[in-house]
């Protein structure tokens, strides 16, 4: 299912214009969110999250205009992920100053795919992260590290890769943030390391010491991976899935309970 607005007007039958931006750019965001019986799970964060993303592009677009289009598409039926696209729309050749070309939308909603509790293997990934550029800041359409990290993670037997960053400090895996634990403690990467401010991270860490965990955020050296006990990811489709293991070193692959268990009553209110 697909919605497509370019151009200022509304039509999922009219051809995409081959000339737009996020096309031949990369100059777009996105956002992916988890959707049951028709509700975005975390709805305000994600639209909070797209809209201030795409103004760090110079791409203006409304809470508004984002939560009307999520109203007219989504309905009880639904339950499954929501993928809202915006570009800079289309122009001619290297013409990014044109204030007055309206930004084009793309909404796709797609049945859920994954088992979102079931354990991953990560290894590091060769391809480092750079945290001083925007794409590490903001979730862009500049995926190309993600899915060559991705691919390659898995010719070699993983489900997933670990992003280092220059000063080989762990960042996140190709499509979300990381929690590691070490000792009583749960720590995740700083956003100055390269992180995405994911949603779910954002919760997790507002959420969990409410709930007795203790999480802090700091950097984490590729060493002391070896040292961790425990680790889950989080993202806004899987929202908070365990690690098996870490470069063939295996881990206890299982959610700390007071996650799991205030996930499950999230989905449930919804």
């Amino acid at each position: 299912m697909l919605f497509l607005e370019q151009s200022g007007t509304q039509d999922s039958t009219r051809p995409f214009d081959l000339r737009d931006r996020g096309l031949l750019l990369g100059h777009g965001v996105f956002d992916t969110s988890l959707i049951i019986r028709g509700h975005m799970i975390l709805r305000t964060e994600h639209i909070n999250r797209l809209v201030g993303d795409a103004a760090a592009l110079g791409i203006n677009i409304s809470h508004q205009r984002i939560n009307d289009i999520t109203d007219t598409f989504l309905n009880e039926d639904h339950h499954g992920i929501l993928r809202i696209t915006i570009t800079s729309g289309p122009a001619g050749r290297w013409n990014l100053d044109s204030p007055d070309i309206p930004p084009t939308i793309l909404v796709n909603f797609s049945p859920p795919t994954i088992n979102p509790l079931s354990p991953l293997s990560l290894h590091v990934s060769s391809i480092r992260r750079n945290n001083t550029s925007i794409t590490s800041r903001h979730k862009t359409l500049a995926y190309t590290d993600n899915i060559v990290a991705l691919k390659a993670a898995r010719v070699d037997g993983y489900d997933d890769a670990i992003f280092l960053n220059s000063s080989n400090n762990v960042c996140c895996v190709t499509t979300a943030n990381l929690f590691l634990k070490f000792g009583d403690c749960w720590v995740t990467p700083p956003i100055l390391d390269g992180v995405l401010p994911g949603v779910m991270r954002h919760w997790i860490m507002h959420t969990g010491p409410t709930l007795g965990l203790q999480i802090t955020e700091r950097s984490i050296n590729e060493k002391e991976l070896q040292n961790v006990e425990s680790a889950f990811i989080t993202n806004s489709v899987r929202l908070a899935t365990p690690v098996s293991e870490i470069n063939d070193r295996k881990l206890h692959a299982e959610l700390p309970p007071e996650i799991k268990n205030t996930i499950t009553n999230l989905i449930k209110g919804m």
